[in-house]
C-alpha cells in the first residue's frame, strides 16, 4: 500500500457535501496520510480550517486569495488573510498567483495581492501555494524580486513544460503534479515532470477537478492520486510504494507535517 499524500484538494466546496465522510474514507482506504485543504478565499480558509478541525488534523487548511477571486488584492480581504495566518493554524499561504485565462480580475490587482501573500509567507517562514495559468513570465518577474529570500513553496497543477521548469526550481519551489499528468496528449507536460528532481516532486489531486486517467471526467477526489502516483512511478522506474514515500516526505517537509504514520489501507 502506498503512503500518500494529497498536497491540493478543495474538500470544503460544496460537491462534497453529500459525502464528505465517504470520500476521507476512500482516501484512507487508498493510502493517504494526509490532505492538504486549500483555500481560495476567506470564507473557503475558515471552512477547511473547520474541517481540519473535526478530522483530527488529516485534513490540514492553508489561507489564502485565489486570483480569480473578486477579493484578491482587495486591502481588507488580505488584511483578514494575514490575521488568520497568524493564528498559526494553517501550514501554508494560498492559493495565490497569476491567472490571464480569465479576466475576472485585472493582472495589476493580481500581482499586488501575489506579492502581499509572498511577503507574508516569508514573514511567517510558511510555504506558499502557487497558482499560474497562462502566466508565466510575470510570475517568473515577480519570484525574481523574492530571489535569495528563502522562499518555498509549490507551483500547483503545474502544466508548463521543460522551458519554465528551471527558472521554477531556481526560486526554490516544488512542483505539484495532478491528474494531467495522465491525459493521453499531455506528452510536453510528462517531458517536464520527468526532469523534476526528486526532492522537489509533490503528488496532488486538484479535487473536485481534474480527475486523472482511469477517472478522467468524474469528480476527483484525494484518493485518486494513487493514479497519478502508479503513472508517474512508471515513468521514473520506481515502484508506487518508493515514489509515494519519496512525495509524501517532500509534503511532510514542506509543510511541517507532524505524526504521520503509515498507510491506513
Amino acid at each position: 500500500m502506498p503512503r500518500l499524500v494529497d498536497t491540493h484538494c478543495h474538500l470544503d466546496f460544496d460537491s462534497f457535501d453529500d459525502d464528505r465522510d465517504e470520500v476521507l474514507d476512500r482516501a484512507r482506504q487508498a493510502g493517504l496520510v494526509r490532505c492538504v485543504a486549500v483555500a481560495v478565499d476567506i470564507p473557503s480558509a475558515e471552512r477547511s480550517l473547520a474541517l481540519s478541525r473535526a478530522t483530527d488534523g488529516y485534513l490540514v487548511a492553508t489561507v489564502g486569495l485565489h486570483p480569480n477571486e473578486e477579493s484578491a488584492g482587495d486591502p481588507a480581504a488580505l488584511d483578514r488573510v494575514e490575521e488568520l495566518a497568524r493564528t498559526g493554524a494553517f501550514v501554508a499561504i494560498g492559493e495565490t498567483g497569476l491567472d490571464t485565462y480569465r479576466d475576472d480580475v485585472p493582472l495589476e490587482r493580481q500581482v499586488d495581492s501575489l506579492r502581499r501573500h509572498l511577503a507574508l509567507a516569508l514573514d511567517l517562514d510558511l510555504p506558499v501555494i502557487l497558482h499560474c495559468r497562462d502566466a508565466f513570465e510575470p510570475l517568473a518577474a515577480v519570484l525574481a524580486e523574492s530571489a535569495g529570500a528563502s522562499l518555498r513553496g509549490v507551483l500547483h497543477c503545474y502544466t508548463g513544460t521543460r522551458t519554465e521548469l528551471p527558472a521554477l526550481l531556481e526560486a526554490g519551489l516544488h512542483i505539484g503534479a495532478g491528474g494531467i499528468a495522465t491525459f493521453k496528449n499531455s506528452h510536453e507536460l510528462r517531458a517536464a515532470l520527468d526532469e523534476v528532481p526528486d526532492e522537489r516532486l509533490l503528488l496532488e489531486t486538484d479535487a473536485p477537478f481534474l480527475a486523472p486517467a482511469p477517472m478522467r471526467g468524474k469528480r476527483n477526489e484525494p484518493a485518486f492520486v494513487a493514479h497519478t502516483a502508479t503513472y508517474l512511478a512508471e515513468r521514473r522506474g520506481l515502484t508506487t510504494e518508493r515514489l509515494g514515500e519519496i512525495t509524501t516526505d517532500n509534503a511532510v517537509a514542506l509543510f511541517g507535517l507532524t505524526d504521520v504514520g503509515p498507510a491506513a489501507g
